[in-house]
């Protein structure tokens, strides 16, 4: 019996092909982009959940520190030694206490320089945090600084064998302990970063007098009442240097999974990005599981005789629905087959795209998602959809299949409704969404950059150096036409947007001013960086030899400071009044991915000076002529190797700096491809549900529409009775789906410092263009019932 289900399912599939096929493409794409979205929400907001009673650790962060490039506060994951004194009297709820602190070496290893990052932590770490050790233990050593534990992955790289207990780790000259116990790898997904853990005494970071501080509160703590507790707190910290706001420092009690989120400003919109493709992928997945079931309803309407037939001859409604659920769930069951082929394919690109790259001190180090537990949550999502969706119809379905006294036709129509709403819904959202990308490509950034390949020499490189000796090298090239360079950590372009310049510092141009502990960003450049990046002076003059201790502003930092007369005031230091000042003022470029806004930076040229205060070059830029990029590469890998001791690869050498900013755009370029895709998908979707709807009502009403015939009714009537019909259909979809655009889609924008404005234009076009969807979706069926012989129709009814 069930064989013999299965062929009818497949006639009915060969049968109704063309709807057959979109569906199942749609079912595939729509679950694979719903599985994908939502297990990387899922990893991204379950970082070091798999830690021993992670549900009773807390991380206390302080608030005020650090700010995300948007200006907003972000939480720095580190809590003042007297801030932690205090919390300990303020809660009696806590029950452990865990400090711990980063460590770096740098070591030379196969003729070049490797970045080891550790911690220094006490036995404490391992009461709190997972440790699985595959050979040795923590227990019986002294916090002395003179035992290691490795990571299984560092024992391997380092001797070969996690068989290593009792051997020397050499980190330094002065610091080489003793191995005594390695453990199993981390899970990518953790925020706690390491390649070894020195058991030693833990000490505030210098000067700041901070560390990462961890706390696990007692069984049945109400974590609101610490909370509430902790909004009240005011920070007893000690600040030397005078540089912080120390009044506005606010603590925070995050959990293990909240530190990744609220710790990290620079995934910020990435975040947001998850949230937006896991939600596409979940409406995509909905729009085909509706039109699937549009086009199984249709096709149990045109086969009522034959279902009446089989109850006739002895089958019982448990056989009819047997027969029904094999006709519904096969095409179900070849889109998942499908799905899994998509995500196998793609998984690569996914697994690059979703990776998580840090920078600034784990420049390199990248988090990725694991592809076993990736397809477990494939199964799982399958599963659980596949139940959740026969829950949700058992009941119109068996009425149907059963031939109960129930009309349908509403239930189609709403499911008709709900699919134009997802179509339009993406239809709108891809509109602006290619509006924003194309305003983000085409704006003028405010300086020339193309044909430049920015040359970075490394962090080691230039502390070790005096890397200026290299620009007449790179100058002596044919096809090279121009070289500037920058200080240390002051790239032209920064991918975070925050912490840009190679310092910060304080100018003050108002012995009275308020904000005595504003924060300036600084450039140090060389005299012809802004001749080579062609920027635009808006007031004043350039800074040169002549005058190499002024400053340069752009214009946000000439509108934030509030001083009409700028240039003519001298800048103020400790010793009071001094002979720099701004000597002009230039048009504002725009240095980071246009989420950020662009801040207020000055520049001022690289003097030697700066060697001594350890503010060496790093960056170098050259321009180069057009079709000559490969022999300009070559030209800079060879001059510079003498130079590149602490052997930079060529691709962390030399980037174009058009690849760079495309580098920024990815995100809205992948966003773009994917809604466009699920727009057009979702458009054909919700066609075919309109056109298998028609056609299943042409059929119903051939006699109607047979009478009106004779009565006069011409071809132009007889369609606008259909159209009417549909007409109001679209209306109310569009009336749900483009104000809830609209206000998804400024929210959207909202989080670009520069972003299009939204106009109706896009807005009316897409009403327009459903309604002309609708209109060819209906067109055929009703001119073929029309130009039927309306004999022939009545005689047939």
């Amino acid at each position: 019996m069930i064989q013999h289900y299965l062929k009818v399912s497949i006639r009915e599939q060969f049968k109704y092909k063309t709807q057959a096929i979109i569906s199942i493409i749609g079912l595939a794409i729509g679950f694979t982009a719903f599985v994908l979205g939502g297990y990387w929400l899922w990893w991204e907001t379950h970082f070091d959940n798999f830690h021993p009673n992670s549900d009773h650790l807390y991380c206390l962060t302080t608030t005020g520190l650090v700010k995300k490039a948007t200006g907003a506060d972000a939480d720095l994951d580190q809590l003042h030694v007297n801030d932690l004194a205090e919390i300990k009297k303020l809660l009696p709820e806590i029950e452990k206490v865990c400090t711990f602190t980063d460590c770096f070496y740098t070591i030379k290893r196969n003729h070049s320089s490797q970045m080891l990052y550790g911690l220094i932590c006490d036995h404490s770490f391992f009461d709190f945090f997972r440790a699985d050790f595959i050979t040795g233990t923590y227990k019986g050593t002294y916090p002395n600084g003179e035992s290691v534990i490795l990571t299984e992955s560092t024992a391997k790289k380092f001797f070969g064998t996690t068989d290593c207990i009792g051997r020397t780790f050499e980190l330094n000259g002065q610091t080489h302990p003793i191995v005594t116990g390695v453990i199993k790898n981390y899970p990518d997904n953790s925020d706690l970063i390491f390649q070894f853990l020195l058991i030693n005494k833990v000490k505030p970071i210098p000067n700041v007098r901070r560390n990462k501080t961890y706390i696990r509160l007692m069984k049945g703590t109400n974590t609101n009442r610490v909370k509430e507790k902790l909004a009240t707190y005011k920070s007893h910290a000690d600040d030397p240097w005078g540089t912080e706001h120390i009044d506005r420092w606010k603590i925070n009690l995050r959990t293990l999974p909240e530190v990744h989120l609220y710790c990290h400003p620079e995934l910020e919109n990435r975040i947001r990005n998850i949230y937006i493709l896991a939600l596409a992928g979940f409406m995509a997945f909905l729009s085909a599981l509706m039109n699937l079931l549009v086009l199984f309803i249709g096709q149990q309407q045109r086969k009522q005789t034959k279902n009446r037939t089989y109850l006739c001859i002895g089958a019982s409604p448990k056989d009819m629905l047997l027969k029904g659920w094999i006709e519904l769930f096969l095409p179900m069951f070849i889109a998942y087959l499908l799905a899994f082929c998509l995500i196998e394919a793609i998984f690569p690109y996914y697994e690059s795209y979703t990776a998580w790259n840090h920078y600034g001190i784990y420049e390199g180090i990248s988090r990725r998602i694991d592809k076993a537990a990736l397809f477990s949550n494939v199964i799982i999502s399958l599963v659980a959809s596949t139940v959740i969706f026969w829950l949700l119809t058992i009941l119109p379905i068996r009425n149907i299949l059963c031939n109960r006294n129930t009309n349908p036709v509403i239930f189609k129509r709403g499911l008709i409704v709900g699919q134009i709403f997802i179509g339009s819904l993406f239809f709108i959202t891809s509109l602006i969404l290619f509006q924003q990308l194309h305003f983000i490509l085409t704006k003028d950034k405010g300086l020339n950059y193309e044909n430049v390949i920015q040359v970075d020499m490394g962090y080691e490189n230039a502390y070790e150096q005096d890397l200026r000796v290299l620009m007449p090298e790179l100058q002596n090239h044919p096809y090279v036409t121009d070289v500037c360079y920058t200080a240390t950590n002051s790239g032209i372009f920064t991918e975070q947007g925050d912490w840009y310049g190679s310092m910060n510092t304080h100018l003050s141009f108002d012995p009275t001013e308020p904000d005595h502990k504003r924060r300036d960003h600084l450039m140090i450049v060389s005299k012809e960086f802004f001749s080579f990046f062609e920027m635009t002076l808006k007031q004043g003059s350039w800074i040169s030899e002549s005058n190499p201790d002024d400053y340069i502003v752009n214009e946000t930092g000439f509108k934030d400071l509030g001083y009409e007369d700028l240039l003519e005031r001298s800048i103020y230091n400790s010793k009071g009044i001094s002979n720099q000042k701004v000597a002009g003022i230039i048009k504002d470029y725009i240095y980071a991915p246009m989420q950020y806004p662009v801040q207020k930076t000055f520049f001022r040229l690289y003097t030697d000076q700066d060697v001594k205060e350890y503010m060496p070059v790093q960056y170098f830029y050259v321009r180069y002529l057009p079709e000559h990029k490969k022999e300009v590469l070559d030209h800079i890998v060879n001059v510079s190797q003498k130079l590149n001791v602490h052997g930079v690869s060529k691709e962390s050498l030399c980037i174009k700096l058009t690849d760079l900013v495309d580098k920024f755009n990815r995100p809205e370029k992948v966003i773009f491809s994917v809604f466009s895709i699920i727009a057009i998908l979702c458009i054909l979707i919700s066609t075919f549900g309109i056109y298998s709807l028609v056609t299943l009502s042409a059929q119903q009403r051939k006699k109607e529409i047979a009478i009106r015939k004779v009565n006069g009714a011409t071809f132009l009537h007889i369609l606008q009775l259909f159209f009417r019909e549909y007409l109001i259909l679209v209306i109310i979809s569009n009336l749900f789906a483009l104000p809830l655009g609209f206000i998804l889609m400024q929210r959207w924008l909202e989080t670009y410092a520069n972003h299009i404005s939204l106009t109706t234009g896009p807005f009316i076009a897409v009403l327009f263009i459903t309604c002309i969807i609708v209109l060819l979706s209906i067109f055929r069926q009703v001119k073929e019932a029309a130009q039927a012989n309306p004999a022939e129709a009545v005689k047939a009814e």
